[in-house]
């Protein structure tokens, strides 16, 4: 039984949260970037990231409370907030 997350857990988590935010899915997935969706705001940023904590149960690096960087660098730390060892 695997117990540790993945990283395509921690993607999936994080593209769910994503959904929950904008209503939609990432346009271009972990490429997705603010200046790729309208109404990707700094409200919107800090909601995406207390939604991708909630998802995970973890805290994430206050860096990501500012707008900017793409939904793989968000991922990224989330991995290392959840001690994603396996990056397949």
């Amino acid at each position: 039984m695997r117990t540790e997350p993945s990283r395509e857990d921690v993607r999936d988590a994080a593209f769910a949260a994503f959904r929950g935010v904008f209503g939609a899915e990432p346009p271009r997935g972990l490429d997705t970037a603010p200046d790729d969706v309208p109404d990707w705001s700094s409200l919107a940023q800090v909601r995406l990231m207390h939604a991708v904590e909630q998802e995970l149960g973890c805290v994430l690096d206050e860096r990501f409370l500012t707008v900017g960087g793409t939904l793989g660098e968000l991922v990224d730390s989330a991995c290392v907030a959840v001690g994603v060892t396996n990056v397949a």
